[in-house]
């Protein structure tokens, strides 16, 4: 520092070169206050730096808005004058793209605010459709997560979720379609939470979820949702061993979808008749059944608008629940054959499906006595299964146990089978 108080000038290290040329600091007056001696070097007035104060005068310094800055309300109305009051800065082609720290910042931003947003409602005061979207971005999120996970790793998020629906339902004001969308994410919440439950291997705690999502779908007038509800509760029957039930749900759910749905929709409502039926031992309308949603699978097109909660739905017959049936019908060659097709057309991140097609292709292996291979297969199943938390995944791999029981004797099904009886699997 130079005698008087004055700052002595020195080489900037204000990012020189990033964002334009600074004038050099060994031509600076002498008088200059501390405050000013970066400002000028950028060429900014010295007015600016005590009207527009620290940090906030630096966008003066820049070619275009300054993207470091914080998102805070001065630094917004600094860029805002900027923007409106000097038209030499229009062209900011030399502007860098938002860095991902920005991003990041703004990303956590609009996280706040939607939370404000959402305490607000809850408080009673009105609410607008970012709520919902966002809302609706976090349930695709636990989607995705049960996809990897499995169905026991979800149902905390699924139940805090769809409380903060329901006092957004109950508190908020709302109107329109808004109120719609927020019945149909409360019913969606709940049929996932149900769907979680089974998946957990608590039916009684899926069945009481869907009958509730079911009142929360009619609220919302979606005939779709409602009869994918039903699809759910009529796969639980099946694995519940209650086939009949199960077949007639989903006769209902076919009646209610009718012709107010997708063909994609359709095609998988058909496919767990497919196993329905199958487990009730009519191996010739599952088969009809099987060509039936093949045809409407084929009919589905690019640009239908199929609902969002459909988006993990395949070609009918690389459907796991179609290569079961055929091991209900006493085909393990064909069950093996969809099985492993399925298998290899799978999402990379649908852990807990894995373990499911791994399971039954080890099943009909070793109905067809393909003892080796159904070891080998049980172990993949076995690896897959460490990470994820699905109840009914644990019941198959039990089931693989019994499967595989009588063949002990055989040195590659003995290995895997103290594995598949370990507590620790």
């Amino acid at each position: 520092m130079a005698k008087g108080g004055e700052y002595q000038c020195e080489r900037s290290t204000w990012r020189a070169g990033t964002y334009g040329q600074t004038r050099s600091l060994s031509s600076c007056p002498t008088t200059l206050p501390p405050a000013s001696i970066q400002a000028w070097a950028h060429g900014v007035d010295p007015r600016q730096v005590t009207a527009r104060g620290w940090p906030n005068w630096l966008l003066l310094a820049l070619p275009g808005p300054d993207i470091w800055a914080p998102f805070a309300p001065e630094v917004t109305l600094s860029a805002l004058d900027d923007l409106a009051a000097d038209p030499a800065r229009a062209d900011a082609a030399d502007v860098p793209l938002l860095p991902p720290d920005v991003l990041r910042n703004l990303a956590e931003r609009w996280t706040v605010h939607v939370q404000d947003a959402i305490a607000h409602g809850i408080g009673g005061g009105y609410v607008g459709v970012e709520v919902s979207t966002a809302i609706h971005a976090r349930l695709t999120a636990l989607w995705h997560l049960d996809d990897s996970l499995g169905g026991t790793a979800c149902t905390t998020s699924a139940r805090s979720d769809l409380t903060m629906v329901t006092k957004l339902l109950r508190h908020a004001r709302h109107t329109g379609q808004l109120t719609t969308d927020l019945h149909f994410l409360a019913a969606e919440y709940a049929r996932f939470l149900g769907w979680a439950e089974f998946d957990a291997g608590n039916i009684p705690g899926a069945q009481r979820a869907w009958h509730a999502a079911l009142r929360a779908s009619a609220e919302a007038a979606d005939p779709a949702h409602s009869a994918y509800l039903l699809a759910n509760l009529a796969l639980a029957c099946v694995y519940d061993d209650q086939p009949g039930t199960g077949t007639d749900l989903l006769a209902s759910a076919r009646d209610i979808a009718g012709t107010r749905t997708t063909p994609l929709v359709a095609a998988m409502i058909d496919t767990w008749r497919v196993r329905a039926t199958a487990a009730t031992g009519d191996a010739k309308q599952a088969a009809r059944l099987l060509n039936q949603a093949e045809t409407e699978f084929d009919r589905a097109r690019t640009g239908d608008t199929n609902p969002d909660w459909a988006y993990w739905m395949c070609r009918p017959s690389h459907m796991a629940e179609t290569g079961r049936a055929f091991l209900d019908l006493g085909d393990p060659a064909t069950a093996e054959t969809l099985l492993s097709d399925g298998l290899a057309a799978l999402e990379p991140c649908a852990m807990r499906d894995r373990v499911l097609y791994l399971t039954w292709i080890a099943t009909s292996q070793a109905r067809r006595r393909d003892l080796e291979a159904a070891a080998r297969t049980a172990t993949a199943a076995l690896d897959i299964a460490a990470t994820v938390e699905s109840g009914r995944c644990t019941t198959l791999l039990t089931d693989l146990t019994t499967e595989l029981a009588p063949y002990r004797a055989a040195a590659p099904v003995s290995l895997v089978l103290d594995r598949l009886s370990s507590p620790d699997r």
